[in-house]
């Protein structure tokens, strides 16, 4: 069973939910797990894709947009059918295809859409049988 983990920002913007997925990938990645980020939407995907590239200039976090297979961090709109280690999701949705993972992060923005999404995220995991964590960063 997946261990679920929702990241509540108290304060920040758009930009603040994407620094936190960078941080979250770049140590998933670094404790040797295959990563998949579930982003919104194109112009989410496109921010994301640059931030990994930006994120910090002593380290270098892997990634390809889409379900390519051949990255250990992959971004894309739709969850890779492929299984994956962790998920984190930027996404208004839930993950329901959370069998494929062995850990999903939700973050979750300050704002009233997104803290409107996070619950409705919430309610779902638990209505799976999870019992999720919440961090606030």
């Amino acid at each position: 069973m997946a261990q679920i983990n929702f990241y509540s920002l108290t304060q920040g913007d758009a930009e603040s939910r994407l620094e936190v997925a960078c941080r979250l990938a770049e140590k998933a990645f670094g404790l040797g797990h295959k990563i998949f980020i579930q982003v919104n939407d194109e112009q989410q995907r496109r921010q994301l894709d640059e931030l990994l590239w930006l994120f910090k200039a002593n380290s270098f976090i892997p990634h390809a947009i889409g379900n390519s297979g051949s990255e250990l961090v992959e971004i894309d709109i739709k969850p890779s059918a492929v299984h994956q280690d962790v998920l984190i999701n930027l996404s208004s949705g839930s993950c329901e295809q959370f069998q494929h993972y062995s850990r999903i992060n939700e973050i979750v923005g300050p704002d009233k859409d997104s803290l409107d999404n996070g619950r409705r995220n919430y309610r779902f995991y638990k209505a799976q049988g999870f019992k999720p964590d919440t961090h606030k960063v």
